[in-house]
């Protein structure tokens, strides 16, 4: 039986590369990457299947190329990223010169260039367009051949072909092969925690966002229903539901809130990302009563004008009713914030770290905007030529924009970013409420984690 290796190369600052969504990780926090994951079922079937995840498992480069060599694979399918481009590349080319076995690759830049990052990278045999459904058994059966699903080799020619159904399943995937006791997520209120998807892409079209482009699909009920029973009697209790927008196909997130109460017999809590305007009270009472303790919201700016330029069909009157309704029914929540979309200046960036004080999340992500490959926002971007370098990367290390509007200088912005994270996580009132609500040692633990990670990183800049 062959070997198959699904690899997460190193990365030093840490890198996520999940789900067409790479960036450098803030605090300490990760989690398995979903597409790893999910095409560890798929393979098993027909493959001896191993992975290595060097960079939670704090591999250096030579480390992983060690233990890629003694797992002896006689092919590898790994995760790549914008943001780490440079090294990823690096490192497989090493990888590929010392083993000479076929290189998959599925992430951002690849999904969106396909044909470029082939004709620029030997090491890559081929590309997975979709990692949920694909013919990627056909290809490490039979070799590369044009026309493969959902997958781009160097037999292709033209433009790639995305093949999704309506509806969608896969096998479970082998949860067990990752050792999730490594992996920490500050919205968890239990470890280990597992991932599950239960629909692919959004209905929406941010125009910011990675998944702009995705065909949005609903997995089967039935399939769902398979893992959750899976991981249940694999003792897991606490889930990372990867949905990029729960809830907004109603009557498919009521059927998985159903799934969740009965094969979890009450007993699974789980985390979930939503959009402000799909919450509703009945909603949100079945995300509770199945155990959903957090929700995830994509606020991005106060700026209804942003908001309307950039594509996102909310407003901010819903985001601060979404709060006030998921805080009155005791849920903790999350705030993603995204500082230097085209639109802002300093002042309406000041007004924003103000209303993140108002609203009081639990957590607040303040992420600098990033020109993401394969969405309207990166290519106004390139084509404005604002970009402050060249290469596919985009995002720097420690964060900071590789590129810079006239209205809003990076120096600015990185200066914006940080008075954010102080005014918002050095609250004493803000300190104290969450001392309150920890309820284990895992949580105390995770807010030490995270606590110490921005002291270290505010002292290091």
């Amino acid at each position: 039986m062959k070997r198959v290796l699904l690899l997460n190369p190193p990365s030093d600052p840490p890198v996520s590369r999940d789900y067409y969504c790479g960036h450098f990780t803030k605090g300490r926090y990760y989690w398995p990457q979903l597409d790893l994951l999910i095409i560890s079922g798929m393979l098993a079937r027909e493959f001896q299947v191993s992975v290595a995840d060097a960079v939670v498992e704090s591999l250096d480069a030579e480390a992983a190329q060690s233990h890629v060599e003694a797992a002896n694979p006689d092919a590898v399918v790994a995760v790549v990223a914008a943001v780490s481009w440079s090294s990823d590349m690096e490192f497989l080319s090493n990888l590929k010169a010392r083993l000479n076995i076929p290189v998959i690759v599925s992430g951002d830049y690849p999904r969106a260039e396909p044909r470029a990052v082939l004709e620029g990278n030997s090491c890559i045999d081929a590309i997975m367009l979709d990692f949920t459904e694909n013919d990627l058994c056909v290809l490490l059966k039979d070799g590369p051949a044009s026309g493969l699903r959902n997958l781009y080799t160097r037999s292709d020619s033209g433009e790639p072909s995305h093949e999704g159904s309506g509806n969608f399943s896969y096998p479970v995937p082998l949860h067990e092969l990752f050792n999730l006791k490594r992996y920490f997520m500050p919205q968890s209120l239990r470890h280990p925690a597992a991932t599950i998807l239960t629909d692919f892409g959004c209905p929406f079209a941010c125009d910011f966002c990675f998944m702009e482009r995705v065909k949005h699909r609903l997995r089967d009920i039935n399939n769902v229903t398979e893992e959750l029973a899976h991981l249940h009697e694999s003792g897991i209790r606490e889930l990372f539901l990867a949905d990029q927008s729960f809830g907004s196909r109603r009557e498919h997130a009521l059927k998985v809130c159903g799934a969740i109460h009965e094969v979890g017999k009450g007993r699974f809590s789980w985390t979930a990302s939503m959009r402000v305007d799909a919450v509703d009270g009945d909603l949100l009472r079945a995300m509770r009563e199945a155990g959903c303790h957090t929700l995830m919201f994509g606020v991005e700016t106060p700026s209804q004008e942003v908001l309307d330029a950039h594509r996102k069909q909310a407003t901010t009157g819903q985001v601060e009713e979404a709060f006030v309704m998921a805080k009155r029914m005791g849920f903790r929540t999350l705030a993603h914030f995204i500082l230097g979309l085209t639109g802002e200046d300093e002042g309406s960036l000041k007004r924003l770290i103000d209303f993140a004080v108002k609203l009081d999340p639990d957590i607040a992500s303040f992420n600098v905007a990033a020109p993401a490959w394969n969405t309207s926002f990166g290519e106004r971007v390139r084509g404005k030529h604002w970009l402050l370098g060249k290469g596919v990367e985009i995002a720097a290390p420690d964060g900071s924009p590789v590129w810079e509007h006239p209205r809003l200088s990076r120096e600015s912005l990185l200066r914006l970013r940080d008075e954010a994270i102080s005014r918002f996580y050095k609250r004493p009132s803000y300190i104290l409420r969450q001392l309150a609500r920890v309820r284990s040692s895992y949580q105390l633990r995770v807010l030490f984690r995270e606590g110490m990670s921005i002291l270290n990183n505010r002292i290091a800049r």
